[in-house]
């Protein structure tokens, strides 16, 4: 699932990594006879003279061996092979996992790989940068040690990826439900064990997630399976139910009873690691410089934007454009119209090359997931051969509340905001991403792997933007009013995120930065602010959109009036969710600069 506005972010990559990757018990057995696999394939690949064979051969060592290591990160992904088994937590098994990844990036980086064709060479360096990326979240980040979330997290994530597609017969699917079930007392357990200076704020999420997860164990995952007529079955999965919510309320005492220490501040050198990944080796300081410089042009053309939509009062314009929305029994039916027209558009302009004419299905969020999430697109893995729809989830208004929350909640959904949030997750965003992903076959494992947060966030921030530039429903005041009002939240985000972790800003700090600088209101620009502590790589939005608009430039000038934006953009688009470092260099023919 990708979500702009989840807390913490699911599938939007928490803390550092995509794809979290552990093991369980019966899992370590497995995983014992697969590693002895992949370090005789490590030492045959070293030693053949084949290059192309010798990357092919760790390559997928690498591969198999980490979906070993994660079974709920591969069924995620559409391999279902292990779809009964929980990761290990276990210290044990994360230092088995680390010494592992050093192994296969001494080997690959001894590969020489000047004879092979360049995308098999930038597939081996875009291999060593997701690879250093899982060693900072082991070694630097250390979520299993610090970050109860992480446990409530991998349960979700362990139970929701077995019931949101059809991928095998219901009755199979249960019986991996019980059995991860069943291994949720277990994790915990270990949770409970390991973890050690906690920060407060990370309990107060935690805590807030556990209420998700309590509501998918006790009432979405039964529900999923009412209609089983095994009653074994149906007698397993009340037992297994019943020991996981057990599990989830002792961890939830647990936590209550946690004493709050240490701090969430990773470090200016983490931070720095963190963007080598995504090709920027800037200092940090022009690195923050460029996000202040984006914040005060955001600013200045937020202002502009505002007295087109009221020029005798534009401090009240976004009062304005929150008065702009449907009735809550009309949403969704609004953002299926909307969808269809911005797929109209993308076509009849000309902007991207659709690889095919669908669209997502638009429905209701997840109940357990709507106190997190405003809007997802949720696209099926690269491996996935059986469930392949699409689903664009939209949170309902709630009707339960007072007249003042449910207006407050249209006022949130308003029309030109929803429109942009179409355009990010969908059309041309998120979904037009997971369409060329699944029209590659031919990408190698690590193009169909890949998932840089920059890449994938900065093109969805990026073609808000774009469609509003190319003149989408008339490039309205309003609709350019509110694609600058998102585009300060990325601004904002930017900036807390290097302020939390590199510059001892406070989470006050960043809420007031939140709600004085990018015009959020009190409730969600604490909640931004917060997300930033456990997402300091929500920085990626900006910087992705940045990073794209520097090569736009570049193209622009360099082939002058034969410069087209739809063979830009498909060109992006056909390099996979690769960082921008390696789609500028096969794009250009060169390296350049990041901003």
């Amino acid at each position: 699932m990708l979500s702009d506005i989840t807390m913490p972010n699911r599938a939007a990559r928490p803390l550092v990594s995509s794809r979290t990757k552990r093991r369980t018990g019966l899992q370590s057995r497995i995983h014992t006879g697969l590693v002895a696999g992949a370090t005789a394939l490590l030492a045959t690949g070293i030693a053949r003279a084949d290059t192309a064979a010798t990357l092919d051969t760790l390559e997928k060592a690498h591969f198999q061996a980490e979906w070993a290591d994660s079974p709920v990160t591969a069924t995620q992904l559409g391999i279902h092979t292990t779809d009964s088994l929980l990761d290990n937590t276990s210290l044990a098994a994360i230092t088995a996992r680390t010494d592992r990844l050093h192994a296969e990036r001494t080997a690959l980086a001894a590969l020489d790989v000047s004879a092979l064709p360049p995308d098999r060479q930038d597939d081996r360096d875009i291999l060593l940068g997701e690879i250093d990326l899982s060693l900072i979240e082991n070694e630097q980040v250390q979520p299993f040690l610090h970050n109860p979330d992480f446990y409530v997290n991998l349960a979700t994530d362990g139970l929701y990826s077995l019931v949101d597609r059809n991928f095998a017969p219901l009755a199979d699917r249960l019986r991996a439900v019980i059995a991860r079930e069943r291994q949720i007392p277990g994790m915990l357990a270990t949770g409970e064990a390991q973890l050690t200076r906690v920060p407060d704020i990370f309990i107060e999420i935690t805590q807030e997630d556990l209420a998700g997860a309590l509501s998918l164990v006790e009432q979405v995952i039964p529900a999923a399976f009412e209609s089983i007529p095994d009653r074994k079955a149906r007698a397993e999965l009340r037992a297994s139910t019943k020991s996981a919510l057990a599990a989830l309320n002792a961890y939830q005492h647990y936590l209550a009873t946690l004493k709050p220490d240490g701090t969430f501040a990773l470090g200016a050198d983490t931070l720095s690691a963190m963007l080598a990944t995504e090709g920027v080796t800037l200092p940090l300081d022009q690195v923050i410089a460029a996000g202040r410089d984006q914040l005060r042009h955001d600013q200045a053309a937020l202002d502009d934007a505002a007295r087109a939509v009221n020029p005798l009062h534009p401090e009240r314009a976004l009062d304005n454009l929150r008065r702009d929305h449907t009735l809550p029994d009309g949403l969704i039916p609004l953002v299926q119209n909307q969808l269809v027209d911005a797929q109209r558009f993308v076509v009849a302009h000309k902007l991207v090359t659709l690889p095919a004419m669908t669209l997502p299905v638009v429905t209701s969020t997840p109940a357990f997931e709507r106190s997190l999430i405003t809007a997802a697109t949720d696209w099926p893995g690269p491996f996935e051969r059986v469930a392949t729809t699409s689903y664009y989830y939209i949170t309902p208004i709630a009707l339960s509340g007072t007249a003042e929350s449910i207006e407050e909640a249209m006022g949130n959904a308003n029309t030109p905001t929803m429109l942009d949030t179409t355009i990010h997750e969908a059309m041309p965003g998120h979904y037009v991403q997971g369409l060329y992903l699944r029209a590659n076959p031919q990408w190698s494992l690590t193009r169909k792997s890949a998932q840089s947060y920059a890449t994938t966030e900065g093109w969805a921030h990026y073609v808000e933007q774009m469609m509003v530039e190319q003149g989408f429903h008339g490039a309205t005041p309003r609709l350019h009013l509110a694609q600058l009002q998102d585009a300060l939240l990325r601004d904002c985000r930017f900036l807390v995120a290097f302020g939390l972790h590199a510059q001892n800003m406070s989470v006050q700090d960043a809420t007031a930065l939140m709600q004085h600088e990018c015009y959020q209101s009190p409730a969600a620009a604490y909640k931004e602010a917060r997300r930033g502590t456990m997402d300091p790589g929500y920085y990626s939005y900006l910087l992705g959109k940045l990073m794209i608009l520097r090569l736009r430039a570049d193209m622009q000038k360099t082939a002058g009036k034969d410069f087209s934006l739809r063979a830009f953009h498909d060109g992006l688009l056909s390099r996979g969710l690769v960082p921008m470092r390696f789609i500028r260099r096969e794009m250009t023919g060169h390296d350049g600069p990041a901003l």
